[in-house]
């Protein structure tokens, strides 16, 4: 009876309580209701302070974690998740939407990584959990698309779009924006095609038709385009894509020519001013960069409100059309905006331009203290350098090319720089750095000439007139030059040789041969575009020698194919193949091939390496080449076919040994461990001295090792350790082998291959793991201390110290020691560190303390290998707590999701139910213990027949 009123009385107390309770939940969700979110998280701090064990707390602290991330608090948001993750009992459901909003937190802050790894934790088997990992999918995507990585966000998006979920348009949607901003247009019409199938494309109307103009504009479909641009700009809604839209649709008129359409559509804008204003402002930087800046000027006039970019285009415009008295005035407006080096660049060029070099030299200290960009600062100390020699200022001339020359060594700076210390007559500077420019410079053309000059005039100040005669024959060899000529002529009648004025005096005109030899030098200077000019007057021109026309064709295959135009090449070749050309007809064919193979079309390729088989001395390449582009291509049973022909066919030893070897690496990633075996063989036997014996030996011990064919791997890999001269592959051998040794009895062969680690602490971790083995727990202990303070070994450290603490029963050290485990911020062993506390828990009586800790484990790791352990000792402890529903609960649970331990959850599972008085709950588990063993139900017949009770 007493018990009876304890009940009511603490029936009454709640009932009070209840009230209040209830009053504050409606008051909370009022809150939500009208987005007041921060007092919503205040009163609900104060809510779980109020009622520790409210049924509603779970759902309160769910709420809060999303509404901070709703609020973009994500780190509060990914702590308060997280938080309910370790400390409430969760659904599946439940933990889905935390992983879901965990996941999109840390798409906040940019951890994408992170943000995969909670996606990754969505139990996808239900419809519910399939739609919020495609939302978690979506989310990361999208965090991609605003951090400007769209490789990356196409790829999760693509995976979200297998899905097909209820965000399945979104998906697809955000899909265009990621192809659009990685220019793949053609993608991005496809995508949108399939967003049109669906509901929410009025939503984004705007969007998904600005979408579509832009892409269709890009790909050169300017009539599609337009036709979607006219859709944004007729709607009613305002947004920036009707701006651009409309801007874009000017653009593609003035760029067909049709200003009247352009103007058409600047004629509907004039009621929106702004609009008007930024048209117009197209219209300026369409007609600046197509060069027409008195056009520029008209439209930039017509603005009304004029801002610093207008002004700016104005400035440029007129300083373009050489009105510099007034673009001086507008780039002088400029000089406290955004266009500060602008305006000091253009007023330093006009002055200089005006042939004010005494201006540009007194402002040049302007320039101090800005932050130019490199290409800036170039442009400016260029103006003072050229102001200074124009002044006479050799050494502040100097000066800026010097600084040019330090910040982007080129060509051109080094030779301005040679040029002003001519001027100087700073002979010893001056030779120095020509020898330095002939030795950067080989094959210069441009400054070639000048240079000779100044390096003749230098040797002819220094009285070396025969060196400097001997500078211009030498350039003579490979230029005719009239200046160079005329100068070379001067220096010999100075030198008395007049028999060799009289020869350059009589120099031959150009012909055929000499501009063959020019297509022939420029193209190894790397010149295509003039090399192609050269060999192209030869092919258009009459009278040709045939031996010279087919070279000269052979050679403009060969240009376009050292350019990179591929389809050129492959144009032009196989018109050359189908003719009667013979000069180095194999050279076209290989060419073509390539060709096709870079082109992406790979039986192309083939279809010409088997025509080049066909020539006697390229069959052998030509067949390996065929097994290279099915390699490429990862259609390894093939490439493995082709490679066999190679091995066993060519003539080339070279050939048999790299096909041999390919067709074995094609033989392991097709998993085919009996033909590598067999081909591995093959090659150790007939090329023992290989340097790609090694890699075979490692393929061959990664094979055996993944085929559980432990001995075989090990004999691999000790072969390996011991013929390989590579030091890393040496390491990764030693390793490999320690690690299979692990798998066999031979405890005395495996510290053997320990001992030979010759890092103290990976021979330390490998030694305690060893000792284990042999239950030297002691000696193991001794390693285990000394990788205590190695940060990557610290969490193996700690859990083997405290396995041995446990052991030894010395529970407060082994506590420190898994609690160690625990603190690290990232360790595989977290999970058996949780269940040594948990079982010190359980041995010391801190029942309460171990349920949690089991319970802890088994949400947080459920993928342990003791998590199943966890489970069990959870409902034991419920049981030892008096806990009895928790505990019928959780053995239910174990009942229903695991296959082993049947008759242990039975045998609780009646005792608990009879325990609580549900009798006929009681006699379904004892029926299906009947069925389970029927010996073991034997013991429980008589509770059920009233004989005995619990």
């Amino acid at each position: 009876m007493r018990k009876l009123k304890l009940l009511i009385a603490g029936l009454l107390i709640c009932s009070g309580l209840l009230a209040s309770e209830k009053e504050d939940i409606k008051f909370l969700d009022e809150l939500f209701i009208q987005k007041k979110y921060s007092m919503a998280i205040q009163e609900s701090n104060n809510f779980i302070t109020k009622y520790p064990r409210s049924k509603f707390i779970k759902n309160i602290r769910v709420r809060m974690g999303q509404v901070y991330y709703v609020e973009k608090r994500y780190q509060e948001a990914i702590n308060t998740l997280n938080g309910c993750l370790k400390e409430l009992k969760l659904n599946q459901n439940e933990m889905n939407n935390i992983y879901l909003y965990l996941s999109k937190s840390y798409v906040g802050l940019k951890d994408f990584e992170t943000a995969t790894k909670a996606a990754n934790l969505i139990n996808k088997t239900t419809t519910d959990g399939k739609d919020n990992y495609e939302e978690a999918l979506l989310s990361i995507g999208k965090g991609y698309i605003d951090n400007k990585d769209y490789i990356r966000a196409q790829r999760e998006l693509t995976s979200a779009l297998s899905l097909q979920g209820r965000n399945y348009e979104d998906v697809v949607l955000n899909l265009a924006l990621a192809a659009y901003n990685n220019s793949q247009y053609i993608k991005t019409i496809v995508y949108l095609d399939e967003y049109y199938k669906g509901t929410k494309v009025g939503i984004n109307q705007n969007l998904v038709s600005y979408l579509y103009g832009s892409s269709y504009y890009k790909t050169n479909e300017s009539d599609k385009a337009l036709s979607h641009f006219k859709k944004v700009k007729e709607s009613k809604e305002t947004s920036e894509y009707k701006t651009l839209s409309v801007l874009t649709m000017i653009e593609i008129y003035l760029k067909q020519g049709d200003v009247n359409a352009a103007e058409g559509i600047l004629s509907t804008l004039s009621s929106d001013k702004k609009l008007y204003d930024t048209s117009l402002k197209s219209f300026g930087d369409f007609y600046i960069v197509k060069g027409s800046s008195d056009k520029a000027l008209e439209y930039y006039n017509k603005i009304a409100n004029k801002d610093t970019d207008v002004t700016y285009g104005i400035a440029l415009s007129q300083y373009r059309l050489k009105n510099y008295k007034d673009s001086l005035q507008n780039f002088r407006k400029l000089y406290n905006t955004k266009y500060k080096n602008e305006s000091i660049y253009y007023q330093l060029s006009i002055e200089y331009l005006n042939k004010n070099y005494k201006w540009v030299l007194v402002n040049r200290k302007l320039v101090i203290g800005l932050n130019l960009k490199r290409d800036e600062e170039l442009a400016v100390n260029n103006l003072i350098a050229a102001s200074a020699f124009e002044e006479g200022e050799f050494k502040v001339s100097e000066e800026y090319y010097r600084k040019n020359n330090n910040l982007s060594p080129t060509k051109e700076s080094l030779y301005r720089l040679i040029v002003t210390l001519s001027k100087i007559k700073d002979r010893a500077k001056t030779t120095s750095l020509i020898s330095e420019f002939n030795s950067k410079y080989p094959t210069d053309q441009e400054y070639k000439k000048n240079i000779t000059i100044i390096t003749s005039d230098n040797l002819l100040a220094e009285g070396e007139g025969e060196k400097a005669v001997n500078i211009y024959k030498n350039y003579l060899t490979t230029n005719r030059d009239p200046e160079i000529v005329s100068n070379l002529i001067e220096v010999m009648i100075a030198q008395k040789k007049y028999n060799e004025v009289m020869e350059y005096l009589n120099m031959q005109e150009t012909s055929l041969d000499n501009t063959y030899q020019k297509g022939i030098a420029t193209m190894g200077m790397g010149r295509y575009e003039e090399s192609d000019m050269y060999f192209k007057q030869i092919d258009s021109s009459t009278n040709v020698p045939k031996a010279l026309y087919e070279k000269s064709k052979y050679n403009i295959i060969k240009n376009y194919f050292l350019w990179e135009k591929y389809e050129d090449t492959i144009i032009a070749g196989e018109s050359y193949i189908a003719g009667d050309n013979l000069f180095a007809l194999e050279d076209i064919v290989d060419k073509v091939a390539i060709s096709y193979f870079r082109m992406d079309n790979p039986e192309k390729s083939r279809e010409y390496f088997e025509k080049l088989k066909l020539v006697s001395n390229m069959g052998d390449y030509a067949q390996f080449q065929i097994g290279e582009t099915y390699y490429t291509e990862k259609k390894y049973v093939e490439a493995a076919e082709a490679y066999k022909v190679s091995a066993q066919n060519s003539k080339n030893i070279e050939y048999r040994e790299k096909g041999l070897y390919w067709q074995i690496s094609s033989l392991y990633l097709l998993k085919n461990s009996s033909q590598f075996d067999v081909k591995s063989k093959e090659f150790l036997n007939l090329y023992p001295t290989s340097k790609l014996k090694d890699n075979i030996l490692l393929m061959e011990g990664e094979l055996f090792a993944s085929t559980g064919n432990s001995d075989s791997g090990l004999k691999t890999y000790e072969k390996l350790y011991n013929e390989t001269k590579d030091d890393g592959l040496k390491e990764k051998s030693l390793m490999k082998i320690i690690e299979l040794s692990q798998s066999t009895k031979n405890l005395q062969k495996e510290l053997e291959w320990i001992n030979k680690i010759t890092s103290d602490d990976k021979k330390s971790y490998y030694m305690a793991k060893h000792l284990q083995r042999e239950n030297k727990v002691e000696e193991a202990k001794l390693e285990y201390e000394k990788l205590a303070t190695v940060d990557s070994y610290k969490d193996f450290s700690s859990i083997g110290l405290g396995d041995y603490y446990y052991s030894k029963k010395e529970y407060s050290i082994a506590k420190d020691q898994y609690n160690n485990v625990l603190s690290l911020e990232n360790s595989s062993y977290k999970d058996k560190a949780l269940y040594g506390i948990a079982n010190i828990e359980r041995e010391t009586g801190l029942i309460n303390e171990s349920v949690r800790n089991y319970t802890k484990l088994y949400l947080l790791y459920p993928e342990s290998k003791f998590a199943l352990e966890s489970k069990i000792r959870s409902a034991e402890g419920y049981e030892a707590l008096n806990s009895f529903t928790d505990a019928e609960a959780q053995y239910d649970e174990l009942l229903k999701t695991e296959s082993k331990n049947k008759d242990y959850f039975l045998e609780k599972l009646i005792f608990l139910n009879l325990k609580l008085e549900k009798k006929a709950i009681a006699i379904k588990y004892y029926e299906q213990l009947k069925k389970e063993n029927i010996k073991l139900s034997e013991k429980y017949k008589d509770f059920f027949n009233g004989g005995e009770s619990i």
